[in-house]
């Protein structure tokens, strides 16, 4: 009986399961360290009911959701599996969305240097040294010119 109950119950949940992929999100979150903006893309599947249809829902949701996290809280093992557990407390309590289950499949995190970090890296790699470089000499490879060009009039000058 149990086995049958249980069968029944699996059968109905998977019926009315609807998967939504989201691929390649793109968002700004701070960084705790700097408080710069970093850039976040995402890829994620929601698993539930009518998640196709109120798709745009999910996606308002998760604007909201991610500005509250910063860079470095979302690369941890931790920091995704609050995410995504936020993330659907969320979707619940503003859409009345049922979501199940949200599968993670891209995390990518983006620092954008300023141009001084840029160069005080390339300085730490030695990539600038203070002694000036010498210039190269490059060879004359033309034909040498006449000492003296004829006027018109003159006799030519024979190579």
């Amino acid at each position: 009986m149990k086995r049958f109950l249980g069968l029944i119950l699996f059968l109905h949940v998977s019926v009315f399961a609807e998967t939504f992929a989201l691929n390649n999100f793109h968002t700004n979150v701070f960084s705790k360290v700097d408080k710069k903006p970093v850039d976040i893309t995402l890829s994620l599947i929601f698993e539930g009911r009518d998640v196709e249809v109120e798709q745009y829902k999910i996606i308002d949701s998760l604007n909201v959701v991610i500005g509250s996290y910063y860079a470095e809280d979302l690369v941890t093992s931790r920091g995704k599996e609050i995410l995504k557990s936020t993330l659907i407390t969320y979707a619940r309590k503003a859409y009345s969305l049922d979501i199940d289950v949200i599968y993670m499949k891209e995390l990518t995190v983006r620092m954008n240097p300023t141009v001084k970090e840029i160069v005080d890296a390339l300085k730490k790699e030695g990539m600038f040294n203070s002694a000036p470089r010498q210039q190269q000499q490059i060879p004359n490879l033309a034909p040498p010119l006449p000492s003296k060009i004829p006027l018109p009039g003159e006799n030519p000058i024979n190579f």
